[in-house]
């Protein structure tokens, strides 16, 4: 008539099945060891910074050896493009110089003398002054710059005339 009443859980842990293994029998206690451990943060520390600077300094030294050999390069570059384009130019220069030949061959063209120059004005005249007990003369004659040096500017009627009388004279001796 009564059922009956369930079992009781125990308020225990349940047991374990194994058994933990055998304890450690004895812990030594080195002192050296432990004054190693407590004063070798600073030297790795230390020993640390001067890894990452030995790195750094490398890293440095690798990124300026890339960087001349992109300068040294990009150098080569610009002297083979200057190179290609001076040879470009003359080749350039060089048909149009052959063509052009065929053209005036071809047409008649008056030749070309080059820019002409103007004829400076001629400027030369005398003048003479006194002056208490001294007198002088003045002449002023205009001169050409040359690479020879300085030239007497003349009309040029009167020069040639000069030079031709002057050749004549020559012969003549």
């Amino acid at each position: 008539m009564f059922a009956q009443p369930r079992v009781k859980k125990s308020t225990l842990p349940p047991p374990k099945k194994r058994k933990a293994a055998s304890a450690v029998e004895e812990v030594n206690f080195d002192f050296d060891q432990r004054e190693d451990y407590l004063t070798g943060f600073h030297k790795r520390k230390q020993q640390r910074i001067k890894l990452a600077q030995e790195q750094a300094a490398k890293k440095e030294r690798e990124e300026k050896i890339e960087i001349r050999k992109q300068v040294r390069d990009d150098r080569k570059r610009e002297v083979e493009d200057h190179v290609n384009t001076v040879n470009k130019l003359l080749r350039e220069a060089q048909a149009a110089d052959s063509g052009d030949d065929q053209e005036i061959h071809g047409e008649d063209f008056e030749e070309w003398d080059g820019i002409e120059e103007k004829q400076p004005e001629v400027i030369d005249f005398e003048d003479e002054y006194i002056d208490e007990d001294r007198f002088t003369t003045v002449k002023v004659e205009a001169i050409a710059v040359t690479r020879d040096g300085f030239e007497k500017l003349h009309d040029n009627d009167d020069s040639e005339d000069e030079k031709k009388e002057e050749d004549e004279d020559s012969e003549k001796k």
